[in-house]
């Protein structure tokens, strides 16, 4: 095998089994050699100018470094596919979609879509592929997506610190003609009515409703050691161990998230806390139902008078 050929494979190797046809030049492959690997088959042309080499397995990381080198400039991995491939629960892998300070046509599967402003404020890189940062693809979503998977993202966001209030903030500022920008300007408006450290309205839903109850002020995220280590508690009615643990839609972002918390939850009913779990649609539905068994609860701990 020639030298130039060697060094194709390894940039396609570093590119999920991908690379572009100026790549392959780059290299010192010559315009007959690259056509002749097309022609046989060697490489295949998965979008124009991008191929991917013989062995490669189709995947779908690659079907986005091959958009990403289709895109060549000014460009981000976008949206839906942002999302998946940032991790957020309600996005499945598959999607493809792009955006580009340029027009351009879309092709097969992909959907690209042509935007005014996309600075390196907007950007990141996950598995050497470029893509929106999580604030950016927050904004995106709220440009086609429904309020409740806007929420659930934004929530999740938010809990595995992808962004900040803050920063949401500028974004919005910034990117003032987007459309996604009122949806999602609504939604943070409503989380900064959270008080304390805690950065989400369903936090400051609980609190609302134990005070519209008559319970004692709760003490907000309250740190306590638990097991050998730090544990952090949403709310807790004071002097008792009943602790209420604000769980938003997107609570339990991966199967390692959610044994980390049954982990949480069981040391500290082993330490004698009561832990009562709240979550935004039991809020939002079912009010009473909470009072009643935190009612129920105070009273089993030991608590003689509840309001």
């Amino acid at each position: 095998m020639d030298e130039a050929n060697v060094k194709a494979l390894r940039v396609a190797a570093r590119q999920f089994g991908v690379l572009r046809r100026d790549q392959g030049l780059d290299v010192g492959l010559s315009e007959w050699q690259i056509r002749y690997r097309v022609r046989t088959e060697a490489w295949e042309a998965v979008l124009p100018g991008v191929y991917r080499v013989e062995g490669a397995p189709p995947t779908w990381r690659q079907r986005l470094k091959a958009g990403c080198l289709w895109a060549g400039r000014g460009y981000a991995i976008s949206h839906g596919a942002a999302a998946a491939l940032w991790g957020f629960d309600r996005f499945e892998e598959g999607r493809l979609e792009l955006s580009l300070l340029r027009c351009a046509r879309p092709h097969g599967d992909w959907a690209v879509h042509r935007v005014e402003v996309l600075s390196h404020r907007d950007v990141t890189s996950i598995d050497g592929i470029c893509v929106t940062n999580a604030t950016r693809t927050l904004v995106d979503l709220a440009s086609n997506e429904d309020e409740e998977t806007i929420r659930a993202s934004l929530d999740q966001a938010l809990r595995r610190k992808w962004t900040t209030l803050d920063r949401l903030e500028t974004a919005l500022s910034r990117l003032s003609v987007h459309a996604g920008r009122g949806p999602l300007r609504q939604l943070v408006r409503e989380y900064q009515g959270g008080v304390g450290p805690g950065e989400s309205e369903l936090e400051a839903r609980v609190q609302e409703l134990l005070e519209q109850c008559g319970f004692p002020r709760a003490e907000r995220q309250r740190s306590v050691v638990v097991g050998g280590r730090v544990r952090r508690l949403d709310f807790r009615i004071p002097g008792t161990p009943v602790v209420i643990e604000a769980d938003g839609y997107a609570y339990h972002s991966s199967p390692r998230d959610f044994e980390k918390d049954r982990a949480r939850n069981n040391a500290l009913i082993a330490r004698g806390f009561r832990v009562l779990h709240w979550t935004w649609a039991a809020l939002r539905d079912e009010p009473e139902e909470l009072v009643r068994q935190l009612c129920e609860t105070l009273l089993r701990a030991g608590r003689r008078s509840v309001p």
